[in-house]
């Protein structure tokens, strides 16, 4: 209904908006197993890029496959080792796939259609591509959310192989993941192995919304943070700290009564937060607000 009254009203940018959450919320709210993570991926961008065609980029990675699998040896698909490093050579090598180091919090870099477009991206969204065309080929590939920075890793006969694809597919042990960790958060970061467990389709979109949203805050652009919380909210509907964060953002976009409504919904899902206080204040101060409007 509301998508009909956009339409008649003649504001279609109101209407896109609007056809990526609904069409977003149908993709999350899927069991894990029918999520398409690269359509889910393309929901989030269609937000920033109302005119993009979604389909036009599932192609691309389809095609991206079948050119991988024209150039594999028959006696190579039996093998994993040999698909990864057939993997390996044509993302980085073959189409030149790297890690944006030079602008690494360009927002750019979590849209996979930039990723795709310009070969460009940043640990997560690299793995993302690693993942959908390892798939496509055959290849078990699941995420690896270790803090700070995302990597893959390839199950083969019971092993674990990690790739980074941020750094051109480099092969880590789980000795060299540790070493990395401890390189990037320095003295006294303790590793523990669960750092290594796979992630959920559902907590990668977490994630890659998690890095807009943090981009969108530090810059101060509100209206776009607010969409990437919505769709946060809708990945993980529980999510007090979302609840919250997104009242904040209403607030500093002067959408006093949404903020107020999420404010309370933040204190009913958690009365006894440490915050509670802080936010009753300013449920109070936006209360006043509203007053003096009316």
């Amino acid at each position: 209904m509301l998508l009909q009254t956009l339409i008649e009203e003649g504001n279609p940018q109101g209407f896109m908006r609007t056809l990526a959450t609904e069409l977003f919320k149908e993709m999350v709210r899927r069991p894990e197993s029918q999520v398409d993570l690269a359509s889910a991926a393309l929901l989030i961008a269609l937000d920033e890029y109302p005119s993009l065609d979604v389909q036009k980029y599932l192609r691309e990675i389809e095609s991206m496959a079948a050119t991988l699998r024209c150039g594999i040896d028959v006696s190579a698909k039996t093998r994993g080792l040999d698909l990864l490093e057939s993997l390996n050579r044509f993302l980085f090598r073959t189409l030149g796939f790297r890690g944006n180091t030079e602008d690494y919090y360009d927002p750019k870099n979590s849209y996979l259609n930039e990723v795709l477009e310009r070969r460009l991206g940043i640990p997560i969204t690299l793995s993302l591509v690693f993942m959908e065309i390892g798939r496509r080929i055959g290849l078990h590939i699941e995420g690896v959310g270790m803090p700070g920075h995302f990597i893959v890793k390839c199950l083969h006969n019971g092993l674990e192989v990690f790739v980074d694809p941020f750094n051109q597919g480099e092969i880590l042990t789980e000795e060299g993941c540790r070493k990395r960790l401890e390189s990037q958060h320095g003295v006294g970061f303790e590793f523990s192995r669960s750092f290594l467990d796979s992630v959920s389709k559902h907590q990668m979109l977490t994630r890659m919304l998690a890095n807009l949203k943090g981009i969108y805050l530090q810059r101060q652009e509100f209206r776009k943070a607010l969409g990437t919380i919505e769709k946060m909210v809708l990945v993980n509907p529980e999510s007090h700290s979302e609840i919250r964060d997104r009242a904040a953002v209403h607030f500093k976009l002067n959408n006093l009564s949404s903020a107020l409504a999420d404010w309370r919904r933040y204190l009913e899902m958690q009365p006894s937060a440490a915050d509670a206080e802080e936010v009753k204040a300013q449920m109070n101060a936006t209360g006043q607000l509203l007053a003096l409007r009316n």
